[in-house]
């Protein structure tokens, strides 16, 4: 099965905070997603469906809850690798260094953001890109996960995690539903 890595942009605008057109991503990723035959596509129906069934300012509360209010589901994956601790402000001027390195912008979140990470992994080397995953992505989503069970915004992430592992060894896909 072939990895579906051009839904990585539109998974890393689903995890940035909602706007007028999240809605609709939501429903064209998951039908990119079924044209795949990918196992996110279950978790990307999923997610667009509750996303169809709200308004703007509903989804972005729940958006808020989701992300914002509990540190161990936070988006930003320093945090999940190294704590408040100094190795985390080096791993964010490394981190910094490369999206500027590679012309992307940090928006209004901090440079280790998972959407800010996203961004810049489809930018890099493939190697590099799968050391990014393999290093820093995967150990935080692992974490994430199981913390946003009651949240339909663990579908989006799920789907990202089943991008990343589904062709691995069983092992190596804890997180996998």
């Amino acid at each position: 099965m072939r990895v579906p890595t051009h839904l990585i942009p539109g998974l890393s605008a689903l995890l940035r905070y909602p706007d007028e057109r999240t809605q609709a991503l939501a429903g064209s990723l998951a039908d990119v997603a079924m044209a795949t035959g990918h196992p996110c596509q279950e978790h990307l129906e999923a997610f667009a469906l509750v996303a169809r069934g709200l308004d703007l300012r509903e989804l972005q509360e729940l958006y808020t809850r989701a992300f914002d209010l509990t540190p161990e589901c936070t988006l930003d994956i320093g945090w999940h690798l190294f704590g408040e601790t100094y190795q985390r402000g080096q791993f964010m001027a490394m981190m910094r260094h490369h999206l500027q390195a590679h012309g992307l912008e940090e928006g209004g979140n901090l440079p280790d953001h998972l959407p800010n990470l996203l961004d810049l992994g489809m930018r890099l080397e493939r190697q590099d890109a799968m050391d990014l995953v393999d290093d820093c992505l995967l150990p935080a989503l692992e974490k994430v996960i199981p913390a946003l069970k009651e949240s339909p915004y663990h579908h989006v992430l799920q789907a990202l995690f089943l991008i990343f592992t589904v062709d691995r060894k069983p092992a190596e896909a804890s997180c996998a539903d």
